[in-house]
């Protein structure tokens, strides 16, 4: 490994700075390394690199290699019916040459999409897929950040088009300016049409000559992805893609029986019952024992919104839940009583407090999912409610599809895409209880609870909020409109 890091390393080096020269190894069974980029223009102030032997596993681009990346286009920007159209030609997309084997796939997957819901994906879905399954991507960013200040690094791609792969280059791995193959498009939709190749050079030259600023050189390439979207939560390579349409049947069945369970059962049965249908809570810890006079306060990271139930489930016993925003189906097949808030501190102050006089009640103080090994900065307000606060620790597993999305028009569906998953896991792992008298600030008891839950998950603590989450996956600060009368 330590040779291989030598070669690639000394091998972009030289060739990104021009000083083309041969290296060896002296070790059989080096895996092939990527062409040597490309250089247009002074070498001293200017690399470009072509990135199409980085992005994918193979130096050269075939059906294989690119249709998961389209694939997830044409599902998450689109729709499941698009996807399988991509998949249906998969066969006859092998036999094609590779440009006409592109342009197909960019009209199936691009035509009729809306230009910001294709930029959305590719902010929000690729980069996870690219951090998964690119090759070198961390060598490639060690060699951007080593060159010299004044030396600006662009990326060049003849197969993937321009909005899927900026945001991964320039946020996550550090170019300066990004040029792919560009699809047509008109009044804020994509025809689907590919432009011609020879205009990359162009496009690459005129980028540059805009005085494009520099990289970040205070941050670390390749950055830590900490928010991504998406409801696929698999590389969806052409079996993958296959295998999901035929369970997909089977899914919703599965989703429709496990609701059933959740909400028609008794508390103190679901767990078993839940196992039998393949849905499974692990429980760790022992769960505090019941408070005097009032419901126990029980502080939780948030995965997705099943938090609350696989809790519930954990304790045999029904709680209070209260969250941020719910859709009109997640609050139909709860099985658990919920509370809405409204982000007016005193507002959400009595009417939590009022639930707790009633009850136990469960709140994430993150105020949204995060899917990644991340705590994002923790709200202080649970911390004023009661003398202590039983924090505990949730995680999911998830191997189909994520439960979680900032789409407004699929987040209603979040928690049956979960529970579609062939063996959906939830663990639940109850802390010692954290008293929250004393002169210490109710910033300082959210801090100590994030800092808790992050060591019992092995997370990463973090000062993210809810807004910083939906800026970058939705472009939006997350809100959700609602009812004045409510008390929004």
């Amino acid at each position: 490994m330590l040779n291989l890091h030598r070669v690639i390393k000394n091998n972009l080096v030289s060739c990104l700075l021009g000083r083309h020269r041969q290296t060896t190894t002296g070790t059989t069974g080096t895996p092939a390394l990527p062409p040597a980029p490309r250089l247009l223009g002074d070498s001293k102030t200017t690399v470009v690199v072509d990135v199409d032997a980085l992005l994918l596993k193979s130096s050269a681009p075939s059906a294989a290699t690119l249709f998961p990346p389209f694939f997830l286009v044409a599902v998450e920007a689109g729709n499941f019916a698009r996807g399988f159209l991509l998949l249906a030609l998969y066969p006859f997309l092998r036999v094609l040459a590779h440009e006409t084997c592109l342009k197909v796939m960019v009209m199936v997957a691009f035509c009729g999409l809306r230009r910001n819901e294709a930029a959305r994906i590719g902010r929000a879905v690729l980069p996870k897929y690219f951090f998964r399954e690119a090759a070198r991507v961390e060598a490639l960013a060690e060699v951007a950040g080593a060159l010299p200040k004044e030396v600006k690094v662009a990326a060049l791609s003849r197969s993937f088009p321009t909005v899927m792969i900026e945001a991964f280059l320039k946020d996550y791995v550090g170019f300066n300016a990004v040029v792919g193959r560009e699809v047509k498009s008109g009044c804020g939709y994509f025809s689907g049409v590919m432009e011609d190749e020879e205009t990359n050079t162009e496009r690459l030259s005129d980028a540059l000559n805009k005085g494009t600023e520099k990289k970040n050189i205070t941050c670390r390439y390749p950055k830590p992805m900490v928010f991504h979207d998406g409801r696929l939560a698999f590389t969806p390579t052409p079996a993958a893609a296959f295998a999901m349409y035929i369970y997909f049947p089977f899914a919703i069945i599965l989703a429709v029986v496990r609701i059933a369970i959740f909400t028609i059962l008794p508390r103190r049965v679901t767990g078993v019952a839940a196992m039998l249908a393949g849905v499974r809570v692990r429980v760790t810890g022992a769960p505090p024992a019941a408070a005097d006079g009032a419901g126990r306060l029980y502080a939780c990271n948030h995965r997705t919104l099943l938090d609350a139930i696989a809790i519930s489930t954990a304790l045999g016993k029904t709680v209070f839940a209260v969250t941020y925003s719910l859709s009109w189906l997640s609050e139909l097949i709860s099985p658990i009583p919920l509370l809405r808030l409204t982000r007016g501190r005193e507002e959400d102050r009595r009417r939590m407090a009022s639930l707790l006089a009633r009850g136990d009640v469960v709140v994430s103080p993150e105020g949204t999912t995060c899917r990644e090994p991340y705590l994002l900065r923790f709200s202080p307000l649970f911390a004023e409610l009661a003398d202590e606060v039983s924090p505990v620790a949730v995680n999911e597993r998830s191997s189909m599809f994520y439960g979680t999305s900032t789409s407004p028009g699929a987040k209603c569906f979040d928690s049956v895409y979960f529970l579609m998953n062939p063996r959906p896991e939830y663990s639940v792992h109850f802390l010692e209880p954290v008293p929250t008298a004393g002169r210490r600030s109710s910033i300082e008891v959210a801090n100590q609870v994030q800092g808790l839950l992050a060591d019992a998950l092995d997370f990463t603590p973090t000062a993210l909020t809810r807004k910083n989450k939906y800026l970058l996956l939705a472009g939006n600060e997350g809100t959700v409109a609602t009812k004045k009368s409510k008390g929004n």
